[in-house]
């Protein structure tokens, strides 16, 4: 199936892997619908990279992956968090090609792509897909919005301060500081 056809019925995910799409973009399906992601920027991907190497060092027990792909199939959702986090009982096999349900942990960082009501309906989806902590990061501003699964309130972190992170019977924290240092504040 090529993209030149007009799509008038929400793509299955089997549908959406038939597909012969362009490659000057990623492509997820978002609700059956076909959405092209443009390609992150420098800041995006240094963010990216520095937020993986943290977790892993963290979590060493569980799959960090940036651009980790998931699959929601009752939902006809195929994304990619910007970081994401699977537990050690829920790291996919070699033979998969992605996770099912959304990672444990979720980092979307904030950019002219990602529209804020965007991200509170994606943060509902992976909450209600198996994520359990979801961090937006603000390179504007260097700060990291908290959101817990179980909690009503978020909180927003700045640098100075360090984000407790509780996941697979773990107690860890993460300087804010560190997740931006060289990136969008000095060395």
């Amino acid at each position: 199936m090529t993209v030149g056809n007009t799509l008038t019925k929400p793509l299955t995910i089997d549908e959406f892997e038939e597909l012969d799409l362009p490659e000057d973009r990623e492509w997820e399906l978002h609700h059956g619908e076909l959405v092209g992601v443009t390609f992150p920027d420098l800041i995006h991907r240094r963010l990216q990279q520095r937020i993986v190497e943290i977790l892993q060092s963290l979590f060493p027990d569980a799959e960090v992956l940036m651009e980790f792909p998931f699959q929601i199939k009752e939902r006809l959702e195929l994304r990619s968090a910007d970081v994401g986090v699977a537990g050690p009982g829920r790291v996919p096999s070699a033979a998969e090609t992605r996770l099912t349900g959304a990672p444990d942990f979720v980092v979307e960082a904030l950019s002219p792509s990602n529209s804020l009501p965007k991200l509170k309906q994606y943060r509902r989806l992976c909450f209600e897909s198996g994520t359990s902590v979801f961090w937006m990061v603000d390179p504007d501003d260097n700060t990291v919005d908290v959101y817990l699964k179980d909690q009503k309130l978020h909180r927003v972190w700045e640098c100075g301060e360090e984000i407790p992170v509780a996941l697979f019977g773990r107690q860890v924290g993460v300087r804010v500081d560190e997740i931006f240092r060289g990136i969008t504040l000095p060395h």
